[in-house]
């Protein structure tokens, strides 16, 4: 239901001091993808992949994929830069999705919401009283050296964290996303469920895993705002 929270604003657009960056990453004539488009386009895309008709008609360059299953149409290190924003979360297999971009892109970048973000009430339209999105499927975080890939269940909210101290971290926009920049291959972490895997719910491991996420990916969140700061 919808409720009052303490977060007065929501930045879940891009922000331009961060868009400049990306962009300055990218040499001119450079061959572009972007992943997801949504209704804002990367301005420097030169071609476009996803899975709805509208974004067919309205883009071009564009080619559907399912990008949770599909082998991608395009060549080995095809594009010099991929550009995917808002949209591994949302998918159930981000593993096919993160392989493809490492095998299509020489470089490019990644952004997701913050585990803070996810695990905030009130971020999804509305103020509901749920933590993050409603939609998405996965907890994702960087660190210096690859992005991290948790599986959001349910049990998120019996988690037992200071709300305001949330909300209070979630007004400066940096802290909003996981930033991810990569160059010819991706690593990453699929955290797994399991007696003998990184996780289980009879102990506290599962938020100790969630704890150490946020404080990992606020300080990461930190340096890529200095990265930007002249």
């Amino acid at each position: 239901m919808p409720r009052e929270t303490g977060i007065k604003n929501k930045y879940w657009a891009p922000f331009v001091s961060n868009l400049n960056y990306i962009e300055n990453l990218i040499k001119p004539g450079a061959k572009v993808l972007e992943i997801g488009p949504g209704g804002i386009p990367f301005t420097k895309a030169t071609h476009f992949c996803g899975w709805t008709q509208e974004e067919h008609n309205r883009l071009p360059n564009y080619k559907m994929v399912n990008i949770a299953i599909d082998i991608f149409p395009y060549k080995d290190k095809e594009f010099d830069f991929v550009y995917c924003r808002h949209v591994i979360e949302d998918i159930w297999n981000p593993v096919n999705a993160l392989k493809e971009i490492s095998r299509i892109a020489k470089e490019g970048y990644i952004e997701t919401p913050s585990p803070l973000c996810e695990m905030t009430k009130g971020v999804d339209h509305g103020d509901p009283s749920y933590r993050g999105y409603a939609h998405h499927r996965y907890i994702i975080w960087s660190d210096q050296e690859k992005i991290n890939i948790l599986p959001k269940f349910p049990i998120i909210e019996h988690a037992l964290f200071e709300e305001e101290k949330l909300q209070k971290a979630l007004e400066e926009p940096f802290q909003w996303c996981t930033f991810f920049h990569f160059k010819d291959k991706i690593k990453y972490k699929l955290y797994e469920m399991g007696r003998e895997q990184d996780f289980v719910f009879y102990n506290n491991s599962y938020f100790q895993i969630i704890s150490q996420a946020i404080y990992t990916q606020s300080e990461r969140s930190k340096i890529w705002k200095k990265k930007q700061t002249p």
